[in-house]
């Protein structure tokens, strides 16, 4: 009850102070396990992807949001924490269950947003859960600026199947998103 409450509040929020552009949502799909991956532009990169759909996606985020005054939010928004400095066995095993469970998972494979314009290189997680879980990875591309009526987008592209995919994995993911976000430019 709490996810959809907060996740509608920042929505409503976020559509009157950004605006915002969804592309290829349709690529979502309405159930099963699947894995959103894209690119991360910083702290409200969510409530794009809160946007494009109505299912309750579980984002992998770093252990020091829940220490802050707000912890208890992010707990309620089903967050994932990940200790990005020790252990996160625990992260993985929450993940992994989740997507058994036939749950959405968000990451940002780059680990961390940033502010320049490129993108960092991805990690294996992403592919590691997806080949554990046979989850769909839907990418995704997040462009323009978080501030006041700025319109930021977010370009989805078509669900990849990644134990289909013969070459690197990860810079498979990196290069599709990459294209959506050149796509995005254009």
């Amino acid at each position: 009850m709490g996810y959809k409450i907060i996740s509608k509040l920042i929505v409503f929020l976020g559509n009157i102070w950004f605006g915002g552009k969804i592309y290829g949502k349709e690529n979502i799909p309405k159930e099963g396990r699947v894995i959103l991956a894209g690119n991360h532009t910083g702290n409200f990169d969510s409530y794009l992807l809160f946007k494009s759909t109505n299912r309750t996606i579980h984002i992998l985020g770093k252990i020091e949001l829940f220490k802050g005054p707000f912890g208890f939010i992010f707990k309620m928004m089903k967050l994932i924490p990940v200790d990005r400095k020790g252990d996160t066995s625990s992260a993985k095993e929450m993940t992994i269950n989740l997507l058994n469970e036939e749950e959405v998972v968000g990451i940002f494979p780059e680990g961390t947003f940033h502010k320049k314009d490129i993108l960092l290189p991805f990690k294996p997680g992403v592919i590691s859960f997806a080949t554990k879980t046979n989850s769909l990875i839907i990418p995704f591309a997040i462009t323009g600026e978080f501030k006041f009526r700025a319109h930021p987008s977010i370009t989805w592209g078509k669900p990849i199947d990644i134990n289909k995919i013969k070459t690197d994995k990860v810079e498979y993911l990196e290069n599709v998103v990459r294209e959506l976000i050149t796509k995005e430019k254009d």
